[in-house]
């Protein structure tokens, strides 16, 4: 019997042993660049699929930008590629590969203004046009200050959060109603499932609104507000916004732009809804200082007032750094605790339908499910939804480049989308700040990605 029992495990050691090394065997790596608007969304989405599964998907920090993800994807320098803009002829690889949109998300209008004392801009797209156009200057400008009077106007005093891991987007939908929308993200929302989330009235010292974290990493609580009261958003009892209505005097103080000197697909949507949702004269392309009504020599006319930055993180750092700036980025770059902690902010977007609206996931969504995607998985963007009032109107949709010829590192690139699609962004992309793709866009995406490694 004994001798049995040793055969036993024996044998059984030497199957573990076997599965063991077929593993190692079917482990394979791939890598990847491009886009920077996705950073914070691969740099989770890799590092949770690699757990998963035991491969080696990477993608490079920073990722050089859209156009750098392009020319790497056709000089076969990655597996596949990184984009939130489109592929031109001459940008295009010789070899047979896919667009695969996989998350979208908003373009934030992010902004330091430290003589604002933690209130939030309200702008409409004639405004932003004529700040990143060079017609705005100053941010006393009387367009600026229209625009502030049009929507009321909250500021949050509480800079650092007690809750590690959440943020808060607070949202005026009337003259005495508000969203907060809280954000929780994919590392700290485990610990968070079942806590509350509670609206205090910090003058009659009780809840106003709640909502109980579940398996969403954005909560949003609607309720109504008083003139003269102060808002505390905390959760499981600790405070991560303090929200109270004001007036403000806009400084006479010079705005310094920050734009995208690489080639920038967040630049390509920021411009493209410059052209097509305020301004003709605007061009579309990876390029700002191409883009921009003059071109580069205009940019070049208005000296250190425009300041070119490398990449989501650093044109993000440069507006935390630095009161007076404003800029374009993905909005989780903006939410991030440290940033907030120094001052920058989201301005709320006057959309077409007439409201002002905050950058959060959902408002990206309700953008987003309006736009068009065609046969090959290319997403156009509608920006006269005048009937859609939830919608932020600055958005993108980002693309994995996948390769058709059959390999094991494409059908490992096939697979990272195809989970990603089905598993990773539903449940965890509006905790990290995007916008997960549904309906009929999710159903193209998938069939795209299940193209890649197929031939």
């Amino acid at each position: 019997m004994r001798t049995f029992r040793k055969s036993l495990v024996t044998v059984g050691v030497a199957i573990a042993a076997t599965l063991s090394m077929t593993s190692i065997a079917l482990a394979e790596s791939a890598s990847g660049s491009g886009a920077t608007f996705p950073q914070q969304f691969l740099a989770s989405a890799t590092a949770e699929f690699n757990k998963a599964t035991g491969h080696n998907v990477t993608y490079a920090n920073p990722g050089g930008g859209s156009s750098k993800g392009k020319a790497d994807f056709k000089g076969g320098l990655t597996d596949f590629g990184g984009s939130d803009s489109a592929v031109t002829t001459a940008q295009a690889a010789s070899f047979d590969w896919t667009y695969v949109p996989y998350v979208g998300g908003a373009i934030a209008i992010a902004y330091r203004l430290d003589e604002l004392q933690g209130a939030t801009l309200s702008l409409s797209a004639n405004t932003i046009n004529a700040i990143f156009a060079g017609q705005i200057t100053n941010w006393s400008d009387a367009n600026i200050i229209r625009d502030m009077k049009a929507n009321p106007t909250w500021a949050n005093t509480k800079k650092k959060v007690d809750y590690k891991g959440a943020s808060v987007q607070w949202t005026p939908t009337g003259p005495f109603a508000v969203t907060a929308t809280v954000s929780i993200l994919p590392t700290a929302l485990k610990g968070a499932k079942g806590k509350k989330i509670e609206v205090v009235d910090n003058k009659a010292k009780k809840t106003i609104g709640t909502a109980t974290i579940a398996s969403k990493g954005e909560i949003a609580v609607n309720v109504k507000t008083q003139d003269g009261v102060d808002y505390s958003v905390k959760v499981d009892g600790k405070e991560i916004g303090k929200f109270k209505r004001v007036e403000v005097t806009m400084p006479s103080k010079s705005i310094t732009v920050v734009y995208r000197s690489d080639g920038s697909g967040t630049t390509n949507n920021f411009c493209n809804y410059m052209k097509n949702g305020t301004n003709p004269d605007w061009a579309v392309n990876d390029a700002f200082t191409s883009c921009i009504p003059g071109g580069s020599a205009q940019v070049a006319s208005y000296g250190s007032r425009y300041q070119g930055q490398s990449g989501s993180a650093n044109v993000s750092n440069y507006i935390a750094d630095n009161s007076g700036s404003i800029g374009y980025t993905e909005v989780s770059f903006v939410t991030d605790a440290a940033r907030a902690a120094k001052g920058m902010k989201a301005a709320l977007v006057r959309n077409a339908a007439g409201r002002y609206v905050a950058p959060t996931s959902a408002a990206a969504s309700a953008s987003i499910g309006g736009a068009d995607i065609d046969a090959k998985g290319f997403v156009t963007f509608n920006y006269k939804q005048t009937t859609n009032t939830e919608a932020y109107p600055i958005t993108a949709v980002t693309y994995g480049l996948g390769k058709l010829a059959k390999s094991s590192k494409n059908d490992v690139v096939r697979d990272f989308f195809t989970w990603v699609l089905e598993t990773y962004s539903p449940a965890n992309a509006e905790g990290l700040g995007y916008a997960p793709l549904s309906g009929e866009m999710k159903t193209k995406a998938l069939a795209l990605a299940k193209t890649i490694s197929s031939k």
